[in-house]
Protein backbone atom coordinates (compact mmCIF):
# COMPACT_ATOMS: atom_id res chain seq x y z
CA UNK A 1 0.00 0.00 0.00
CA UNK A 2 1.40 3.50 -0.73
CA UNK A 3 2.68 5.56 2.12
CA UNK A 4 1.21 8.66 1.12
CA UNK A 5 -2.70 7.36 1.32
CA UNK A 6 -5.28 5.02 0.19
CA UNK A 7 -7.84 4.91 -1.82
CA UNK A 8 -10.82 2.95 -2.66
CA UNK A 9 -12.53 3.40 -5.90
CA UNK A 10 -16.29 1.40 -6.91
CA UNK A 11 -17.04 3.31 -10.37
CA UNK A 12 -19.60 1.61 -12.06
CA UNK A 13 -20.08 -0.39 -15.18
CA UNK A 14 -22.26 2.22 -17.35
CA UNK A 15 -19.90 5.45 -16.38
CA UNK A 16 -20.62 6.03 -12.93
CA UNK A 17 -24.34 7.56 -12.91
CA UNK A 18 -26.81 7.26 -10.56
CA UNK A 19 -27.06 3.51 -9.19
CA UNK A 20 -24.07 2.98 -11.21
CA UNK A 21 -22.85 0.71 -8.55
CA UNK A 22 -25.20 -2.14 -9.00
CA UNK A 23 -23.66 -5.08 -10.80
CA UNK A 24 -20.97 -2.57 -12.12
CA UNK A 25 -17.44 -3.13 -12.52
CA UNK A 26 -15.28 -2.57 -9.11
CA UNK A 27 -12.05 -0.77 -9.85
CA UNK A 28 -9.31 -0.40 -6.95
CA UNK A 29 -6.43 1.81 -7.35
CA UNK A 30 -3.63 3.39 -5.27
CA UNK A 31 -2.68 6.97 -5.04
CA UNK A 32 0.72 7.91 -4.84
CA UNK A 33 2.04 12.15 -4.83
CA UNK A 34 3.15 12.06 -8.59
CA UNK A 35 2.29 8.77 -9.44
CA UNK A 36 -0.63 8.36 -12.51
CA UNK A 37 -3.86 6.99 -12.14
CA UNK A 38 -4.04 3.63 -13.34
CA UNK A 39 -6.82 1.58 -13.66
CA UNK A 40 -6.21 -2.63 -13.27
CA UNK A 41 -9.30 -3.36 -15.75
CA UNK A 42 -9.88 -0.40 -18.35
CA UNK A 43 -12.07 -0.99 -21.73
CA UNK A 44 -10.99 1.18 -24.89
CA UNK A 45 -13.61 3.55 -24.01
CA UNK A 46 -12.19 4.06 -20.33
CA UNK A 47 -8.86 4.62 -21.97
CA UNK A 48 -9.87 7.54 -24.18
CA UNK A 49 -11.74 8.87 -21.19
CA UNK A 50 -8.70 8.87 -19.05
CA UNK A 51 -6.77 10.22 -22.06
CA UNK A 52 -9.19 13.09 -22.44
CA UNK A 53 -9.24 14.02 -18.95
CA UNK A 54 -5.39 13.87 -18.56
CA UNK A 55 -5.23 16.42 -20.77
CA UNK A 56 -7.36 18.66 -18.73
CA UNK A 57 -5.82 17.70 -15.53
CA UNK A 58 -2.63 19.17 -17.76
CA UNK A 59 -4.44 22.24 -17.51
CA UNK A 60 -3.65 22.95 -13.69
CA UNK A 61 -0.79 24.55 -14.22
CA UNK A 62 -1.10 26.42 -17.46
CA UNK A 63 -1.75 30.18 -17.36
CA UNK A 64 -5.09 30.30 -19.31
CA UNK A 65 -7.42 33.29 -18.11
CA UNK A 66 -10.06 32.90 -15.86
CA UNK A 67 -12.92 35.16 -15.98
CA UNK A 68 -14.22 35.93 -11.96
CA UNK A 69 -18.00 37.59 -11.41
CA UNK A 70 -17.84 38.38 -8.04
CA UNK A 71 -20.86 38.70 -5.64
CA UNK A 72 -23.69 37.72 -8.16
CA UNK A 73 -26.84 37.77 -6.01
CA UNK A 74 -29.06 34.29 -5.82
CA UNK A 75 -31.10 35.59 -2.84
CA UNK A 76 -32.41 39.28 -1.64
CA UNK A 77 -29.90 38.80 1.43
CA UNK A 78 -26.49 40.13 1.88
CA UNK A 79 -24.84 37.00 2.51
CA UNK A 80 -27.08 35.52 -0.58
CA UNK A 81 -24.27 35.74 -2.54
CA UNK A 82 -22.18 33.86 -5.14
CA UNK A 83 -18.72 33.94 -7.42
CA UNK A 84 -18.72 32.21 -10.56
CA UNK A 85 -15.00 31.37 -11.80
CA UNK A 86 -15.22 30.83 -15.80
CA UNK A 87 -12.21 29.47 -18.12
CA UNK A 88 -11.09 30.52 -20.70
CA UNK A 89 -12.68 28.37 -23.17
CA UNK A 90 -16.70 27.58 -22.03
CA UNK A 91 -18.62 25.09 -24.76
CA UNK A 92 -21.62 23.26 -24.68
CA UNK A 93 -19.94 20.11 -22.50
CA UNK A 94 -18.28 22.33 -19.90
CA UNK A 95 -19.82 21.09 -16.67
CA UNK A 96 -20.05 22.99 -13.73
CA UNK A 97 -18.23 22.88 -9.65
CA UNK A 98 -20.55 24.11 -7.16
CA UNK A 99 -18.05 24.50 -3.72
CA UNK A 100 -19.25 25.47 -0.52
CA UNK A 101 -16.41 26.96 2.24
CA UNK A 102 -16.00 25.81 5.69
CA UNK A 103 -15.76 27.24 9.09
CA UNK A 104 -17.87 25.52 11.73
CA UNK A 105 -21.46 26.95 10.19
CA UNK A 106 -20.08 30.53 12.15
CA UNK A 107 -17.42 31.75 10.07
CA UNK A 108 -15.60 32.28 6.71
CA UNK A 109 -17.12 33.20 3.15
CA UNK A 110 -16.36 32.17 -0.30
CA UNK A 111 -12.84 34.22 -0.78
CA UNK A 112 -11.90 31.09 0.95
CA UNK A 113 -12.34 29.25 -2.10
CA UNK A 114 -10.68 31.16 -4.53
CA UNK A 115 -7.45 29.22 -5.00
CA UNK A 116 -8.98 25.92 -5.34
CA UNK A 117 -11.67 27.53 -7.75
CA UNK A 118 -9.06 29.35 -9.95
CA UNK A 119 -7.16 25.93 -9.79
CA UNK A 120 -10.72 24.44 -11.35
CA UNK A 121 -11.57 26.92 -13.78
CA UNK A 122 -8.49 26.62 -15.59
CA UNK A 123 -8.56 22.97 -16.08
CA UNK A 124 -12.10 23.53 -17.83
CA UNK A 125 -14.85 23.96 -15.05
CA UNK A 126 -16.79 26.07 -14.54
CA UNK A 127 -16.81 26.55 -10.90
CA UNK A 128 -19.22 28.61 -8.31
CA UNK A 129 -18.69 29.59 -4.99
CA UNK A 130 -21.23 30.66 -2.77
CA UNK A 131 -21.82 32.63 0.24
CA UNK A 132 -24.57 31.40 2.50
CA UNK A 133 -25.91 32.61 6.16
CA UNK A 134 -23.91 31.71 8.97
CA UNK A 135 -24.49 31.41 13.12
CA UNK A 136 -25.88 34.16 15.07
CA UNK A 137 -27.73 35.10 11.85
CA UNK A 138 -29.57 31.55 11.19
CA UNK A 139 -29.16 28.23 12.57
CA UNK A 140 -30.21 24.38 11.02
CA UNK A 141 -31.60 24.24 8.58
CA UNK A 142 -31.32 27.87 7.15
CA UNK A 143 -27.82 27.58 5.93
CA UNK A 144 -28.98 24.48 3.95
CA UNK A 145 -31.72 25.85 2.16
CA UNK A 146 -29.24 28.99 1.11
CA UNK A 147 -27.49 26.30 -0.60
CA UNK A 148 -29.74 24.78 -2.69
CA UNK A 149 -31.37 28.29 -3.40
CA UNK A 150 -27.41 28.94 -4.65
CA UNK A 151 -27.59 25.76 -6.58
CA UNK A 152 -30.88 26.10 -8.06
CA UNK A 153 -29.67 29.96 -9.19
CA UNK A 154 -27.06 28.16 -11.38
CA UNK A 155 -29.06 25.40 -12.32
CA UNK A 156 -31.53 28.16 -14.16
CA UNK A 157 -28.54 30.75 -14.95
CA UNK A 158 -25.84 29.26 -16.23
CA UNK A 159 -27.12 27.28 -19.20
CA UNK A 160 -25.73 26.04 -22.45
CA UNK A 161 -25.97 28.13 -26.00
CA UNK A 162 -29.36 25.83 -25.86
CA UNK A 163 -31.12 27.08 -22.79
CA UNK A 164 -30.33 23.60 -21.39
CA UNK A 165 -29.05 23.62 -17.47
CA UNK A 166 -25.56 22.15 -17.39
CA UNK A 167 -24.37 19.07 -15.21
CA UNK A 168 -23.91 20.02 -11.73
CA UNK A 169 -21.06 18.72 -9.00
CA UNK A 170 -21.56 19.98 -6.10
CA UNK A 171 -19.25 20.08 -3.01
CA UNK A 172 -17.20 21.15 -0.11
CA UNK A 173 -14.85 20.87 2.97
CA UNK A 174 -15.90 20.86 6.17
CA UNK A 175 -19.30 22.15 7.11
CA UNK A 176 -19.82 23.11 3.78
CA UNK A 177 -19.23 19.69 2.91
CA UNK A 178 -22.26 18.86 4.91
CA UNK A 179 -24.27 21.29 3.59
CA UNK A 180 -23.84 20.16 0.16
CA UNK A 181 -24.38 16.48 1.07
CA UNK A 182 -27.69 17.31 2.03
CA UNK A 183 -28.34 19.28 -0.82
CA UNK A 184 -27.51 16.51 -3.20
CA UNK A 185 -29.01 13.84 -1.23
CA UNK A 186 -32.26 15.10 1.23
CA UNK A 187 -34.32 15.77 -1.72
CA UNK A 188 -36.54 18.13 0.03
CA UNK A 189 -33.92 21.10 -0.04
CA UNK A 190 -33.95 20.69 -4.24
CA UNK A 191 -37.66 19.93 -4.49
CA UNK A 192 -38.05 23.33 -2.30
CA UNK A 193 -36.40 25.16 -5.25
CA UNK A 194 -38.37 23.18 -8.08
CA UNK A 195 -34.79 21.96 -8.90
CA UNK A 196 -35.24 18.29 -10.37
CA UNK A 197 -33.00 15.76 -8.31
CA UNK A 198 -31.00 14.86 -11.31
CA UNK A 199 -29.50 18.39 -11.71
CA UNK A 200 -26.69 16.79 -9.57
CA UNK A 201 -24.31 14.36 -10.99
CA UNK A 202 -21.97 13.86 -8.20
CA UNK A 203 -20.69 14.67 -4.67
CA UNK A 204 -17.38 15.72 -3.69
CA UNK A 205 -17.44 15.63 0.67
CA UNK A 206 -13.62 16.90 2.33
CA UNK A 207 -13.57 16.49 5.97
CA UNK A 208 -17.43 16.33 6.74
CA UNK A 209 -19.37 16.04 9.45
CA UNK A 210 -22.50 14.01 7.89
CA UNK A 211 -23.81 12.96 11.16
CA UNK A 212 -24.65 16.13 11.59
CA UNK A 213 -24.72 18.47 15.32
CA UNK A 214 -21.02 19.01 15.41
CA UNK A 215 -19.44 22.00 14.94
CA UNK A 216 -16.08 22.35 15.12
CA UNK A 217 -15.99 19.07 16.35
CA UNK A 218 -18.32 19.94 19.72
CA UNK A 219 -21.80 20.02 20.54
CA UNK A 220 -23.87 22.94 19.16
CA UNK A 221 -27.26 22.96 20.08
CA UNK A 222 -28.03 26.67 19.17
CA UNK A 223 -26.96 26.29 15.79
CA UNK A 224 -28.55 22.37 15.57
CA UNK A 225 -32.14 22.81 17.41
CA UNK A 226 -32.64 19.91 19.50
CA UNK A 227 -36.30 19.50 17.78
CA UNK A 228 -34.11 18.96 14.50
CA UNK A 229 -32.26 16.29 15.17
CA UNK A 230 -33.91 14.05 12.90
CA UNK A 231 -32.65 16.12 10.12
CA UNK A 232 -28.89 15.94 10.60
CA UNK A 233 -27.81 12.75 9.17
CA UNK A 234 -26.96 12.68 5.90
CA UNK A 235 -27.09 8.82 5.64
CA UNK A 236 -30.96 8.78 6.55
CA UNK A 237 -31.78 10.42 3.31
CA UNK A 238 -29.49 8.47 0.50
CA UNK A 239 -31.43 6.13 -2.20
CA UNK A 240 -30.46 4.40 -5.01
CA UNK A 241 -31.70 7.68 -7.17
CA UNK A 242 -28.47 9.60 -6.00
CA UNK A 243 -25.79 11.18 -7.42
CA UNK A 244 -22.36 9.32 -6.93
CA UNK A 245 -20.23 10.31 -3.99
CA UNK A 246 -16.28 10.77 -3.34
CA UNK A 247 -15.73 10.95 0.40
CA UNK A 248 -11.93 12.37 1.92
CA UNK A 249 -10.76 12.73 5.19
CA UNK A 250 -7.08 12.41 6.82
CA UNK A 251 -6.37 10.63 9.24
CA UNK A 252 -4.86 12.95 11.58
CA UNK A 253 -8.33 15.03 11.61
CA UNK A 254 -9.27 16.15 15.18
CA UNK A 255 -12.45 17.66 13.94
CA UNK A 256 -14.96 14.79 12.58
CA UNK A 257 -14.51 11.13 13.05
CA UNK A 258 -13.65 8.75 10.12
CA UNK A 259 -17.03 7.38 10.92
CA UNK A 260 -18.80 10.27 9.55
CA UNK A 261 -17.28 9.10 6.12
CA UNK A 262 -17.41 4.84 6.60
CA UNK A 263 -20.83 5.37 7.98
CA UNK A 264 -22.27 7.75 4.35
CA UNK A 265 -19.98 5.69 2.33
CA UNK A 266 -21.39 2.29 3.20
CA UNK A 267 -24.95 4.24 2.98
CA UNK A 268 -23.94 5.02 -0.41
CA UNK A 269 -23.25 1.19 -1.12
CA UNK A 270 -26.09 -0.33 0.30
CA UNK A 271 -28.28 2.36 -2.22
CA UNK A 272 -25.83 0.74 -5.27
CA UNK A 273 -24.10 3.97 -5.50
CA UNK A 274 -21.06 4.71 -6.86
CA UNK A 275 -18.16 5.34 -3.75
CA UNK A 276 -15.36 6.40 -3.88
CA UNK A 277 -13.06 7.38 -0.37
CA UNK A 278 -9.58 8.44 -0.08
CA UNK A 279 -8.32 8.32 3.49
CA UNK A 280 -5.00 10.30 3.12
CA UNK A 281 -2.05 9.41 5.62
CA UNK A 282 -1.46 12.06 8.24
CA UNK A 283 -3.49 14.42 6.73
CA UNK A 284 -5.12 16.74 9.10
CA UNK A 285 -8.36 18.90 8.59
CA UNK A 286 -7.30 22.01 7.19
CA UNK A 287 -5.14 20.11 5.14
CA UNK A 288 -7.56 18.73 2.49
CA UNK A 289 -9.28 21.97 1.21
CA UNK A 290 -5.41 23.23 0.18
CA UNK A 291 -4.66 19.93 -1.35
CA UNK A 292 -7.41 19.68 -3.66
CA UNK A 293 -5.74 23.16 -5.33
CA UNK A 294 -2.77 21.18 -6.06
CA UNK A 295 -1.86 19.21 -9.00
CA UNK A 296 -0.67 15.72 -9.04
CA UNK A 297 -1.77 15.79 -4.72
CA UNK A 298 -3.51 12.58 -3.69
CA UNK A 299 -6.75 14.49 -3.05
CA UNK A 300 -6.73 16.52 -6.78
CA UNK A 301 -6.05 13.29 -8.16
CA UNK A 302 -8.56 11.37 -6.50
CA UNK A 303 -11.18 13.72 -7.07
CA UNK A 304 -10.04 14.23 -10.64
CA UNK A 305 -10.95 10.63 -11.03
CA UNK A 306 -14.09 11.05 -9.81
CA UNK A 307 -15.13 13.96 -11.68
CA UNK A 308 -13.64 12.00 -14.91
CA UNK A 309 -16.42 9.43 -13.78
CA UNK A 310 -18.92 11.85 -13.51
CA UNK A 311 -19.00 13.70 -15.91
CA UNK A 312 -17.77 11.78 -18.95
CA UNK A 313 -20.68 11.12 -21.79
Amino acid sequence: MCAACEARFAFGGDGGGAGAGKGGLIWVMELCPGAPIAFPTMTPRHIAIAAAFALIGSAHVGTAEVTVEKDVPFGDLPRQTLDIYTPDTVTQDTAVMIFFYGGAFTRGSKASVERMAESYANAGLLVVAPNYRLFPEVSFPLFVEDAAQAVSHIWRTLQDDGGQPRPIVVGGWSSGAYISALVAYDGRYLDAEDVPPDAIKGFIGLAGPYQGGLCGGRTCPDIFPKDTKADWPVLKFVDPSDPPMILVRGTRDRFVDISNLEDLAMAGEAAGLSVSTLVVQDGFHEDLMSDIAIPESPVREAVDAFLQSVLSP
